[in-house]
């Protein structure tokens, strides 16, 4: 059968997925799934150095090979810089040679970034979504198979998922989203929660930076859902953000009592991660933290404003999301989001738009 392990000897199929960090959780079922179904594959996986602290030590992944662009473009200003680069691309190149890879999954579809590295592992099966669905339909130069996901896969899950099937895997199953152990942040996470808030009150997680001001709910409507939500008298808030996500976080805290409205930014991403999966809930922007509090089945509501909730949006029973009608964020009422928050809490469902 196409869906079980066969006798053809172990595959070294290569998974291209650099970033971002929500982008490479939504990828982490391609390689639950190849190691459900393909047991003695050796799974290699391509990303870049700051997501790499989601696959190293992930039983789902035996490789882990870094792209560090995003340093490498710092490098490009100094001629010490410009000798490591050439020092590092040609230690990658060669690994990928020695690899002798069979199957590329090209998940992102950069042109620019992806495609390059599609070509260096020189498989004879270079997979990637055809031109109406990549990211940029030049990447689909670089591939040689080219998957259009059925209609049912309307989230990105899905359609990553859809790029098994070339390699007979075309009943995936349920996603399923495997993380390494992280003890020690667990530890860290766990005494910080103590130190900052009674252990009976309700933890509700605010996310509101993101990457791209498009996508950015307005502060003041942050601070507002905060206080709303803090008038149970039950509840602790933690505003959570990335490095240098500090001063919006601040303004979102604004004028809310310390001891209850919690802020934390700039920590590893295991401590980050260690943290949501202890909330009780979590409202944010289209950001990757979003997508690791709802892999841990924390209920997870979503706000989208110019990308589309129903592709990018908490996946799993306990996702939910508001779309504004107009592309614009601040165009999402606090009303809307506190009646959504009413449902999400009760709710357990694939990602929905909540009714407006």
């Amino acid at each position: 059968m196409a869906d079980t392990p066969s006798a053809r000897p172990a595959r070294r199929i290569a998974i291209i997925r650099l970033t971002s960090l929500g982008d490479v959780v939504h990828t982490l079922p391609v390689a639950a799934a190849l190691r459900q179904h393909e047991p003695t594959a050796r799974i290699i996986w391509l990303v870049e150095e700051r997501e790499q602290v989601l696959l190293r030590g992930n039983a789902a992944v035996d490789d882990v090979l870094l792209v560090p662009l995003r340093r490498w473009r710092e490098q490009l200003t100094t001629s010490a810089g410009r000798r490591e680069i050439r020092r590092e691309a040609g230690a990658l190149t060669q690994a990928l040679r020695d690899l002798k890879i069979d199957v590329a999954l090209d998940v992102q579809g950069w042109p620019h970034k992806t495609s390059p590295l599609v070509w260096l592992t020189h498989a004879p099966m270079r997979v990637g979504f055809d031109w109406h669905y990549a990211r940029h339909p030049l990447s689909t130069l670089a591939t040689n198979v080219h998957v259009t996901p059925p209609p049912s896969a309307r989230h990105v899950v899905d359609q990553n998922l859809s790029l098994l099937g070339p390699l007979g895997i075309t009943a995936p199953g349920d996603a399923q989203f495997p993380l390494p152990p992280f003890p020690e942040a667990d530890a860290r996470a766990e005494a910080w929660l103590r130190e900052h808030e009674a252990i009976a009150r309700r933890r509700v997680a605010l996310l509101p930076a993101t990457r791209g001001q498009a996508k950015h709910w307005p502060v003041e409507s942050y601070r507002e859902v905060a206080r709303r939500l803090l008038a149970a008298g039950d509840t602790t808030v933690f505003i959570l953000g990335g490095p240098g996500e500090e001063a919006r976080l601040e303004q979102v805290r604004g004028d809310l009592p310390p001891d209850r409205a919690v802020m934390w930014a700039g920590g590893p991403i295991p401590d980050l991660t260690a943290i949501l999966r202890r909330m009780d809930l979590a409202i944010g922007n289209d950001t990757g933290p979003l997508h690791l509090a709802v892999m841990h089945d924390v209920p997870s509501l979503g706000l989208f404003g110019p990308t589309r909730g129903q592709r990018n949006g908490p996946y799993g029973r306990a996702g939910s999301f508001l779309q504004s009608p107009t592309g614009r964020m601040r165009d999402i009422s606090v009303d809307e989001v506190m009646a959504a928050v009413a449902r999400v809490t009760t709710t357990a469902s694939r990602p929905k738009a909540a009714t407006r």
